[in-house]
């Protein structure tokens, strides 16, 4: 009992020390506005007709501080202000920043609620389906739809909907939370005129995240079904509904609650981007009308609201997660224990081939005193040769041996492929096709209308495949950059936290879970909207600063594993320096791991991208996918059949090259499975040598 209380106190200070932290975060960034936020407000007010002289006077007003006040003054009355629930009053409504916000979060959290309930529970189903019938065509007809769908960015698919469901055949409404002339209320007519406005951005993200879920839970299914507990459970002739109900649902179901977790932030955050296609006035649609208009205290509050809100809700899950696994709660404590009962196994076999390598230098050294030649020196010589010349030869199999893993999966093949051919078209398509230019063509060619234009044209006489290939060397860059960045955050913070533990790993932790319970893409929209990024590899940068922390988690895990092992253990008695302990053994354990975990970087980079530019959030520097749907948005390209295609081709881009992106992580999820990564290198071997008892063991601890 005492523990369970010290574990939920000790939550309860970790998200309480996140409120915090965002808190600070929101007053550091509106302080690093270019100009500073009372040259925003000067602004505002000289467009609103009033003396720009009482801007001093209106900054407390507005932003719940003097801003002629001592910094830590400021401060103080900032968070005063919050906990008392001020959050200021919004430039652009006139209003409370806390009443605009608390009266949109229930439909939010209506919205989001829904999404993450129904694409769970279908993804888990259909994935628990395709495990029970793996090889057969439900199971490869569901791989491939769940690809599919898991490679759209959830605002294309809204608009998809939107086109199809509410202009063209009118069967749901095309924006709103609830029809005019409907009395709010808890009547069975106003809830179903809810839920019917509700129903597309529900579907949106529902029908993009299923596949996902589906997949991983596909994955959780089958190792759990070829564990030795379940064989024991068939012996002791259980019931194959309490099987399937106690053993195998149970422990599959489990690790999606820790996906969970991730999804909350992701699908918050991604509020803001929907609600704008929708019209949906929840918090993410009046955090864009504040970016919109640099009204700094309504968006603050937004990304406060929200914030505060996904802390609550992973706190909630965390300990329901708890609830449903008992084993959740020392987890962290047992691992550590674990590391420690390895490490002291690992020390203990090392001291004893320290001591046989002691003793046969002693002999050495008498005999060599005695003018005798040494055997021991020569075998020991040997012993380091051949050890250090073995090693190499598996590391230069490696690759090659990767290589053929990624080549022989049908979904990795074709991810190459695809990414090959995107990066052909920016480079070498860049000297064929001419730039985009203005009046180049006829204006609204529809495609193949023309051949000379076979993508067709748009309102300015561009052509089509001009802006679509044009776009992909910007994209490529924030890709390289921005999963470069976040990848190299992660390795680092995951491996020293996982390898040095104590205070360096609960410090790096907190850090993670921080930027885990941080709604990602509303931080993004604040940076960039602060900022406003002009170069590919700026922008990548930024729109990577929320994506590092769940990977981070994830790394320290793998490196607590491989810690503990005895030629770790042993290079550590002996003096090898930390850094190349990690370098040299850590990382080439974890390196097919965040090999997957990149390509997943890369997807979501482009998601966030495409979607900022498409709201209008990022300068207009280069060519982008995103730019094209939007002035093919705000040309009314959706409610026209005839123009669709104007937000159809950058749509279909974009779904291509996430979809290459996808399938190539989920090959190189076959090089992360140690039994088809040992028998491709054993195929490769000139000859096989059997390895006694303790070598397997620790092959294939290092491979797990």
């Amino acid at each position: 009992m005492n523990a369970d209380m010290g574990r939920i106190a000790k939550r309860l200070f970790q998200s309480a020390f996140t409120i915090w932290a965002v808190i600070t975060i929101t007053f550091v960034l509106i302080r690093q506005m270019p100009g500073g936020p009372l040259g925003y407000l000067r602004a505002q007010l000289v467009r609103s007709g009033v003396d720009p002289s009482s801007v001093n006077n209106l900054g407390e007003f507005y932003f719940t501080t003097d801003f002629d006040r001592p910094l830590h003054i400021q401060y103080i009355e900032y968070v005063t202000g919050i906990v008392q629930g001020n959050l200021g009053r919004s430039i652009l409504l006139k209003e409370p920043v806390a009443d605009v916000l608390f009266g949109a979060l229930p439909w939010t959290l209506f919205v989001m609620s829904f999404s993450i309930l129904l694409s769970y529970i279908i993804g888990m189903v259909v994935g628990a389906l395709m495990a029970y019938l793996e090889g057969s065509k439900l199971d490869y007809g569901g791989t491939v739809i769940g690809i599919f769908f898991n490679s759209i960015p959830y605002y294309v698919f809204a608009l998809a909907l939107l086109f199809v469901f509410a202009f063209q055949w009118g069967w749901f409404p095309t924006g709103g939370r609830y029809s005019l002339g409907v009395e709010p209320g808890y009547s069975i007519g106003f809830i179903h005129n809810a839920f019917h406005h509700a129903a597309l951005p529900i579907f949106s993200f529902v029908f993009t995240a299923w596949g996902g879920v589906a997949l991983t839970m596909r994955g959780n299914a089958i190792s759990v079904l070829g564990s030795d507990y379940l064989r024991v459970a068939r012996l002791r002739g259980l019931s194959s509904r309490r099987i399937a109900s106690r053993y195998v649902l149970r422990n599959a179901v489990l690790p999606m609650y820790t996906n969970l977790l991730l999804s909350i932030g992701f699908m918050f955050g991604g509020s803001v981007i929907l609600e704008q296609i929708f019209s949906y006035l929840g918090v993410g649609f009046y955090m864009f009308r504040a970016i919109e208009s640099n009204d700094f205290p309504l968006l603050m509050g937004g990304f406060l609201i929200i914030s505060v809100t996904v802390v609550i809700a992973v706190f909630i899950a965390d300990m329901t997660y708890s609830i449903l696994d008992p084993r959740a709660a020392s987890n962290e404590e047992s691992q550590q224990e674990q590391s420690l009962l390895d490490s002291m196994r690992g020390a203990i076999k090392w001291a004893r081939r320290r001591r046989k390598t002691d003793n046969s230098v002693q002999m050495e050294s008498r005999q060599v005193e005695d003018g005798e030649e040494s055997v021991f020196t020569a075998r020991a010589s040997t012993d380091v040769d051949e050890g250090t010349v073995e090693r190499l030869r598996k590391r230069l199999r490696v690759l090659p041996a990767a290589f053929a893993i990624l080549w022989s999966d049908v979904r990795a093949r074709a991810g190459l492929l695809i990414i090959g051919a995107f990066v052909l078209l920016g480079t070498v398509g860049l000297t064929v096709i001419p730039e985009p230019d203005i009046g180049q063509a006829p204006r609204y060619l529809t495609p193949f209308e023309n051949m000379s234009h076979p993508l067709g044209t748009n309102n300015q006489g561009q052509r089509m495949s001009s802006l679509l290939v044009y776009s992909i060397p910007p994209i490529f860059k924030m890709i390289l950059a921005g999963a470069v960045f976040a990848t190299t955050i992660a390795t680092v913070v995951g491996t020293v936290a996982g390898y040095l533990g104590g205070i360096a790993d609960r410090s790096l932790m907190t850090l993670a879970d921080i930027q885990i319970a941080l709604p990602g893409l509303p931080l993004v929209i604040v940076l960039a909207a602060l900022f406003q990024p002009e170069s590919p590899y700026v922008l990548g940068i930024i729109l990577s600063v929320d994506k590092w922390g769940g990977l981070a988690r994830g790394l320290r895990s793998e490196v607590l594993k491989l810690r503990g092992l005895p030629y770790v253990e042993s290079n550590r008695i002996i003096g090898v320096s930390t850094p190349k302990i990690i370098l040299s053994d850590i990382i080439p354990n974890v390196m097919s791991y965040i090999s997957i975990n990149f390509a997943y970087q890369a997807r979501s980079i482009i998601f966030q991208s495409v979607g900022l530019y498409f709201l209008g959030v990022l300068p207009i520097t280069y060519q982008n996918w995103g730019i094209t749907m939007n002035i093919a948005y705000n040309q009314g390209a959706l409610n026209s059949p005839k123009r669709f295609y104007w937000l159809l081709e950058p749509m279909m881009m974009i779904v291509l090259l996430t979809l290459g992106m996808v399938l190539l992580a989920q090959g190189l999820d076959r090089i992360f499975n140690p039994r088809i990564r040992a028998r491709h290198l054993d195929s490769d071997s000139e000859s096989q040598v059997e390895p006694d008892a303790e070598d397997e063991d620790t092959f294939v601890a290092r491979a797990d």
